[in-house]
């Protein structure tokens, strides 16, 4: 009887681990294949300061290019975590973001956006530059 179990818990063992193993690199491979390349990804505390920092500088070059809080509200996916916000990397400290806005009201409430702005932000050191690429309709954007 003995024989029975210790056997019977050396095959469960055996096929437990396999499976586990085989979901874990599952998991690895869709989160790997699921981000691109040029995504924005913070992994150190610097980083991620880096990163939140930048984002809020391209979303109040679109507040302030664009009128203001008071006609003009950036999508909520610049209000909160910097690693969901529309950006891709060009380069180490170099960062691009996609940002959609419009009235106010119509945003927060329908999520009906009227205005595209593409603002690419530098950092070098202490010093950032904002640079606004395309501010417009959103249907008239060709990239």
């Amino acid at each position: 009887m003995n024989r029975t179990t210790s056997l019977f818990s050396v095959i469960l063992t055996a096929a437990m681990g396999t499976t586990m193993a085989a979901a874990s690199q599952a998991t690895a491979m869709e989160k790997q294949n699921s981000v691109p390349d040029n995504a924005c990804i913070a992994t150190t505390p610097a980083e991620q300061i880096a990163l939140n920092a930048a984002k809020n500088e391209a979303r109040q070059m679109a507040e302030a290019t664009n009128g203001g809080l008071n006609v003009y509200r950036a999508e909520p996916a610049m209000h909160g975590a910097s690693v969901q916000s529309p950006c891709e990397m060009l380069e180490a400290e170099t960062w691009r973001f996609t940002i959609r806005g419009g009235e106010p009201t119509a945003v927060v409430l329908s999520e009906e956006y009227t205005t595209l702005s593409i603002v690419t932000v530098e950092e070098s050191g202490r010093d950032r530059s904002v640079t606004l690429e395309y501010n417009g309709p959103i249907d008239e954007y060709n990239q």
